[in-house]
């Protein structure tokens, strides 16, 4: 607290000090001896006790009961001289002690103010920090302010824009690295295809020279076609992934509720991988959503490969894959689930990157999951390893919600 602050606040209190002071004396004190040391009242009382002498005298059977009235009426007319001479010893007697009253409740309150405010300072410089802080970019602030008044909830609007900000920070930073994946795909695709097409053309000039040889070489020939044609054909596959890859289409969201978009999934993939038991758990009520119903498939089966590749190494000869939408604060998802190996520890930080993978040399190349998120990234969403572990992993893609009402598009 500044010391403007201060002084205006020692400057109220001693104004309130002599207000109440003020009206003490006006209202309270004051009228209390005036009432007490009227002089009507003390020539009642001294007509009183004539009076009291008059009627011992004409009525002698009473006297004693006269007498203690006369008595009792000069104690109490004492009492009233006694207070008239000393009335300003105890005025200012009891003024003091209303101003020391007064002065301990306004101590009790000043520190209590000025406890507060240095509360508050406090909690306004942590606020100022953790300010300066996010516009230096850093990320996922901790103010540790959990008050209900209003610097409480800027604290945790603070907190959620740091949080926001950081989502914000890592789905950019992950889009311009993918996007540089992406032109180097491009170019390796385009570099490959010429040399392929030319090997395909002399593969074909080849097996057509062929008859003219001895059955021997032809046989062997032949193998030798056979096998080149094999890996053109693997090449062929592998350039077409890049181009795939290199190419994603951006997403045309529309409103689809996400339980019957997955249902029809389940139900039409139910026997595309012979390992696999997909299941669907629905749930329970109306799930709006802003997604792209196709490229939201290519998703699912790029997680549903995954899994039945890792189910298949462990050497089992079924697994599980479970789907269920749900919805949390900030939108709708889709929690998938196997029961297969897990992610490698080592490779699970990295394991959207592009070219990372698990399978063997030849089985893929390590693109389904870097061309998923970047789809869901595209949608406004994320998709992320919510849980792996030896019995298995949860991915969670989350969409957003719509922006506005609007009728939905039939699943």
């Amino acid at each position: 607290m500044n010391l403007r602050s201060a002084a205006v606040t020692v400057c109220g209190m001693l104004l309130a000090a002599a207000a109440v002071l003020w009206l003490f004396e006006r209202e309270i004190s004051g009228p209390w001896f005036r009432l007490g040391l009227q002089p009507e009242i003390t020539t009642a009382l001294e007509r009183s006790m004539d009076d009291q002498k008059r009627l011992a005298r004409l009525d002698p059977q009473r006297r004693d009961e006269y007498r203690a009235r006369f008595e009792a009426t000069q104690t109490l007319l004492n009492h009233l001289r006694i207070l008239e001479h000393n009335r300003q010893r105890i005025t200012r007697r009891w003024e003091l002690i209303v101003l020391a009253a007064v002065g301990g409740v306004l101590a009790v309150a000043g520190g209590a103010h000025l406890l507060r405010q240095g509360r508050l300072d406090v909690r306004l410089e942590r606020l100022r920090l953790a300010l300066v802080a996010l516009s230096a970019g850093e990320e996922d602030l901790q103010i540790e302010d959990r008050g209900r008044d209003t610097l409480g909830r800027i604290a945790g609007m603070i907190e959620e824009t740091s949080r926001a900000m950081a989502r914000d920070r890592k789905r950019l930073a992950y889009l311009k690295n993918l996007s540089v994946w992406q032109e180097t795909a491009r170019r390796h695709a385009h570099e490959m295809r010429t040399p392929l097409t030319a090997a395909r053309l002399e593969l074909a000039r080849l097996q057509q020279l062929l008859p003219a040889e001895p059955a021997e070489v032809q046989e062997e020939a032949r193998q030798a076609a056979a096998s080149v044609g094999e890996e053109l054909e693997r090449l062929g596959k592998f350039t077409q992934q890049f181009t795939s890859f290199a190419r994603l289409p951006q997403p045309r969201p529309a409103v689809h509720d996400l339980g019957p978009v997955v249902e029809e999934f389940v139900a039409t993939f139910a026997a595309a991988w012979p390992n696999l038991t997909l299941c669907y758990e629905p749930p329970g009520r109306p799930l709006p959503a802003a997604l792209d119903r196709d490229m939201l498939r290519q998703v699912l089966v790029n997680l549903c490969d995954n899994s039945a590749l890792a189910i298949r190494a462990t050497g089992e000869e079924r697994g599980v894959v479970t789907l269920r939408p749900g919805e949390t604060a900030t939108g709708v998802v889709l929690d998938v689930s196997d029961n297969g190996p897990g992610i490698p520890p080592e490779i699970r930080p990295r394991v959207f990157e592009p070219y990372v993978t698990t399978r063997r040399v030849g089985e893929g190349m390590g693109l389904g999951l870097a061309i998923s998120k970047k789809i869901l990234l595209d949608h406004g969403g994320d998709l992320e390893v919510l849980a792996s572990s030896g019995a298995g992993t949860t991915f969670r893609l989350s969409v957003p919600r719509p922006s506005r009402p609007g009728k939905e598009e039939a699943a």
